[in-house]
């Protein structure tokens, strides 16, 4: 597999001068931070990428998402194809001098955006947990009670209602994995942007397929749900885990996904599905 939709950006600049970015008339009116006196960070905004360059290190800092880069800073709804991160990368280059090999990664998302089988606040409703990390609601978006999230050491698994962020007429899901420390990536060789480009995406999308199962999710129909209403609660599956033994928490856990599959929407294999299809999708 040649790409998976990636978003939000994080990067080291390298390879670079700070003069090519405080020369380049596209980046007007650069927010400068202080901290008294002492100037710390001059911060350049440009169709929703921003770039930081601190005082005395000169170091440079890249973030921002390429997807929204691509239209022209105004949203990133739509399907993120292939093509379009070319032409978003050939921009780049364009506009602020910037190649793939210059962006020593940080962090790095990637995802898609889908159509639920129900709706996108079902799924954000009745998603519980992730391994052991309960969900927070709302944190890094105004869409207050549309978004989640499941916060890890080392990553972020993000799931949020796109079309409710958008005002869209229609229903869109986002699952997506925020890599918040590349250091294992980076391990295997993946330092930079162009290695990334380089390198076989199938291991992400594996890698976003293997987080959206591990979430327990309470997907039964409420018309049949009576028996059953203690899986919804995170209190009942860290009883599981504190008072119980691993194979009480398994059958119950494997019970529930009988019961969503059997007398619920089965939303967590038909949105694996969805991914799949928009991975082979976008891929042209």
């Amino acid at each position: 597999m040649k790409y998976i939709p990636i978003d939000f950006i994080k990067a080291e600049v390298i390879g670079l001068s700070p003069d090519l970015f405080e020369s380049n008339p596209l980046l007007s009116d650069p927010v400068s931070i202080f901290n008294g006196e002492l100037l710390t960070k001059t911060i350049y905004s440009y169709k929703n990428l921003k770039i930081k360059i601190f005082e005395g290190s000169n170091r440079i800092e890249f973030l921002g998402s390429l997807h929204t880069f691509y239209n022209n800073g105004k949203h990133n709804h739509n399907q993120f194809t292939y093509c379009a991160f070319r032409v978003a990368l050939g921009r780049l280059n364009r506009d602020l001098g910037i190649e793939p090999h210059n962006l020593y990664l940080l962090h790095l998302e990637w995802g898609f955006n889908l159509k639920p089988l129900t709706t996108a606040k079902y799924i954000t409703d009745r998603c519980i947990q992730h391994l052991t990390v309960n969900k927070t609601v709302g944190i890094d978006c105004k869409i207050e009670g549309h978004y989640i999230q499941f916060k890890h050491s080392n990553y972020i698994l993000k799931i949020y209602d796109k079309g409710k962020h958008f005002n869209l007429d229609k229903e869109v899901i986002r699952i997506e994995m925020k890599q918040t420390n590349w250091s294992e990536f980076r391990l295997s060789g993946i330092r930079t942007l162009a290695d990334f480009i380089g390198t076989d995406k199938q291991p992400f999308l594996d890698l976003l397929i293997k987080q959206w199962e591990r979430v327990i999710l309470y997907d039964i129909n409420e018309d049949l749900s009576n028996d059953y209403v203690q899986y919804q609660t995170c209190t009942f599956w860290d009883t599981r885990r504190k008072k119980y033994s691993n194979k009480n928490f398994k059958y119950h856990l494997d019970k529930l996904k009988s019961l969503n599959e059997e007398i619920g929407f089965n939303s967590q294999q038909y949105l694996i599905n969805q991914i799949i299809k928009k991975g082979n999708e976008l891929q042209l």
